[in-house]
C-alpha cells in the first residue's frame, strides 16, 4: 500500500497553476521535434542531432500525459478535499464539487500498464488518482451528489473502473490502444517526412 504523506490543503489558485503547468509540459514536449526541424531548415544544419534530442523529449512528453497530473502517494483527506503531491507540486481537489471524471490508460509492451482516474473540480484543479482507497473516495463522492444538482461528467470508462456500472473497461481499452499507436506512428512519420524534405 502506498504511504500517505502529510500535506496541508492547497489553495485552488495554486492548484490551477500547477494543473496548467503540467498540461503545458505535455503539450510542448511532443511538439519539440517539429520546432527543431524549423530551426534546422532556417540554419541549414544537419537534422540528426536535434531530432534525437527533441525526439527523446517528445517521448517523455507522451509518457507523462497521465503522470504529470497524478498523485505520487495516497491522498490525504480534509473534509471534502483530497490532497496529494504531483510532479508539478501538491494539489487539492474538492470532491464536493467534482465537475468531470475520466479514465487515462497507459500501455507497455505487455499491454495495459496503468490506469489513472483524472478528477477535475469546479475550480479547474485536476488530480489523477490510482490508489484503490482514493478511487473509493471518488466513487463515494459521486454517489453523494444529490439528483437535483448538476451532475458531474463521468466517462463510461471511468464509471466502469470505479465499479459504478456493469461492463468493464474493455471497450475503452480497444479504442485507446489503436489511437495511441496511430498517434505515435503518425507523429514519427511526419517528423521523418519533414526531415527528409529538410535534407533534400
Amino acid at each position: 500500500m502506498a504511504k500517505q504523506q502529510k500535506h496541508p490543503p492547497v489553495d485552488a489558485a495554486v492548484g490551477r497553476r500547477r494543473t496548467r503547468r503540467g498540461t503545458a509540459v505535455v503539450g510542448v514536449l511532443p511538439a519539440l521535434p517539429f520546432a527543431a526541424l524549423a530551426v534546422v531548415a532556417a540554419t541549414g544544419t544537419g537534422p540528426v542531432v536535434p531530432l534525437v534530442v527533441t525526439g527523446v523529449a517528445a517521448v517523455a512528453g507522451v509518457l507523462m500525459i497521465s503522470e504529470v497530473h497524478t498523485g505520487r502517494e495516497l491522498g490525504q483527506v480534509t473534509g471534502n478535499r483530497l490532497t496529494a503531491r504531483t510532479p508539478t507540486g501538491v494539489r487539492t481537489v474538492d470532491l464536493g464539487d467534482v465537475r468531470s471524471v475520466r479514465l487515462l490508460t497507459s500501455f507497455s509492451y505487455g499491454g495495459v500498464s496503468d490506469r489513472v482516474v483524472l478528477v477535475r473540480d469546479g475550480s479547474g484543479v485536476c488530480l489523477g488518482l490510482r490508489e484503490p482507497t482514493d478511487l473509493r473516495r471518488v466513487r463515494r463522492a459521486l454517489e453523494r451528489v444529490p439528483p437535483h444538482d448538476v451532475q458531474p461528467r463521468v466517462s463510461r470508462a471511468a464509471r466502469a473502473h470505479l465499479h459504478m456500472t456493469a461492463g468493464g473497461t474493455g471497450p475503452h481499452t480497444v479504442l485507446v490502444w489503436p489511437a495511441t499507436v496511430l498517434g505515435a506512428t503518425g507523429c514519427l512519420f511526419a517528423v521523418l517526412r519533414l526531415a527528409g524534405l529538410v535534407r533534400a
